[in-house]
């Protein structure tokens, strides 16, 4: 760490200069800036994994200090494209992976196939970069559903003003097809993650399979407490991917 001081001491930057170079520490290609606001440098590693990061100041008071700290913005994460393995292809015309689509109807989710396990992968996007994907396997594999990179919070469909949250990704492509913004949480548990993404939403509606009726009135109450957005909770008679005609006509009331 001492070396990184020194380092950033002999950068010699001017006020309001920045700059990106090589990480000093973990060596990583012109991923280390620095920023110098207020007499002080702000700087970061952005290689997953190394953990360097922190403000540098000089010739500054306590005070000086928190000051600084609390008027420069943290630095934003870079966003982490997934390696799609080389298992995974963009199209086929594998008989399960078609009777699968033509089911869920899912001509337009742009899927892909695991060639391994004989999973429909369904890509996540976050800011256009795909950062992870989750496949469902047809034919018996496990885990049921398979997470590529586990970076992906949610997954995200449609882009209505009201959402939908749901237990899985063809669900949530279902209700975003009937005009809604469809939500699948990817697990069983509602997180920050997903709180910060429902508060954009003027209302939201929590859809979870019947089984789950206990978990859906939880859910409601923690989500309305926390985003303060007003959040109704569905009793549904089936899995709203099934589309069951009582389920469909509930839901679209909240449109």
């Amino acid at each position: 760490m001492n070396s990184v001081y020194k380092y950033i001491e002999d950068l010699d930057l001017s006020e309001g200069d920045t700059l990106r170079c090589d990480c000093p520490d973990c060596g990583g290609k012109n991923t280390f800036t620095a920023n110098k606001v207020g007499g002080a440098v702000l700087y970061n590693c952005y290689k997953l994994g190394c953990k360097i990061s922190g403000i540098q100041t000089v010739g500054m008071t306590a005070a000086d200090i928190q000051a600084v700290m609390q008027n420069i913005p943290k630095p934003k994460p870079k966003i982490e494209a997934m390696t799609i393995p080389s298992h995974v292809i963009m199209s086929t015309d594998n008989s399960y992976f078609v009777d699968f689509r033509d089911k869920w109807d899912l001509w337009d989710q742009g899927l892909m196939f695991d060639l391994k396990d004989s999973r429909a992968v369904f890509p996540i996007f976050y800011k256009g970069v795909l950062i992870d994907a989750i496949g469902r396997a047809l034919r018996g594999a496990n885990p049921k559903w398979l997470r590529y990179s586990g970076k992906a919070d949610y997954f995200i469909a449609g882009t209505s003003s009201t959402i939908v949250v749901v237990e899985d990704v063809i669900s949530a492509i279902t209700v975003a097809k009937l005009g809604f913004t469809g939500m699948a949480i990817l697990g069983t548990s509602i997180s920050d993650a997903h709180m910060s993404q429902l508060e954009n939403y003027n209302s939201i509606v929590v859809a979870l399979d019947p089984d789950a009726t206990h978990k859906t009135l939880k859910y409601r109450q923690e989500i309305e407490l926390w985003t303060g957005v007003r959040t109704i909770a569905l009793r549904l008679d089936d899995d709203i991917k099934y589309r069951l005609e009582s389920d469909i006509e509930s839901l679209k009331e909240y449109l």
